[in-house]
């Protein structure tokens, strides 16, 4: 198994999106903390910097986790690292775990950023241990989205198309299903990573932190269970 990890992080260590996406997320963070203040003269809302953070680590995570594994299974990478490890599970089991490695990555970055966004503004406005316990939940979504981003591309087996999936699902869909009814909202990925990060809302309910770890979790196990059913039984020529 080991073999196969390090197969596969070297792979997404020189495949040409990771470094671009990684950059870009980390542009947008900084730029949409900044922005405002420097163009307008308005200054985000602590809150508002670290959620919109988090919600650019997690959709860059999933956009890598699925361009990942749809992009091997297009290039034929998958079906190269099953001569060396045929065992299927095994090679989708590093495909995930590498994606989940690389979420992490992500969301530490970005919580890394948007804290020094806000410490250049001067407006830490929030104690050490609410930003840390903000840092560790971006991490966490991300890693989760990582992991269901992955799985995506293996069911999808087409990374165009499983990009596209994830930017109108995580930036119209959800926004519009979270217009029509918040309670559900909640429930769905993008309302459990807000929970992660401390969401505050003086008109809704939002789940504890623990509460929207779990239903996080809960999807990534659904989209990874679909994705071994799919990746074992599929024909990858």
């Amino acid at each position: 198994m080991t073999h196969v990890l390090r197969a596969q992080a070297r792979i997404v260590a020189t495949t040409r999106i990771a470094v671009p996406g990684v950059l870009a997320m980390a542009a947008f963070v900084v730029l949409t903390g900044l922005a405002p203040a420097v163009l307008f003269g308005q200054h985000q809302d602590p809150h508002t910097v670290l959620e919109g953070g988090a919600t650019v680590a997690a959709v860059t995570a999933m956009l890598l986790g699925a361009l990942q594994t749809a992009g091997d299974l297009q290039n034929g990478m998958s079906r190269a690292l099953l001569l060396v490890e045929p065992r299927r599970l095994r090679v989708l089991g590093a495909q995930l775990l590498v994606s989940l490695a690389l979420g992490a990555g992500v969301g530490a970055a970005a919580a890394l950023l948007a804290d020094s966004t806000l410490a250049v503004l001067g407006r830490p406005g929030l104690p050490a241990a609410s930003i840390v316990a903000v840092g560790l939940g971006m991490a966490v979504a991300a890693s989760l989205c990582g992991l269901l981003g992955a799985a995506a591309g293996v069911l999808l087996r087409n990374a165009a198309l499983a990009a596209c999936v994830i930017v109108l699902w995580s930036y119209a869909a959800e926004p519009f299903l979270s217009t029509l009814s918040y309670s559900v909202y909640v429930y769905l990925p993008g309302g459990a990573r807000e929970s992660l990060v401390g969401h505050v809302s003086a008109h809704h309910y939002i789940p504890p932190p623990l509460a929207g770890g779990l239903i996080l979790a809960g999807y990534a196990s659904a989209a990874a269970l679909a994705a071994a059913l799919t990746f074992t039984r599929r024909d990858l020529a």
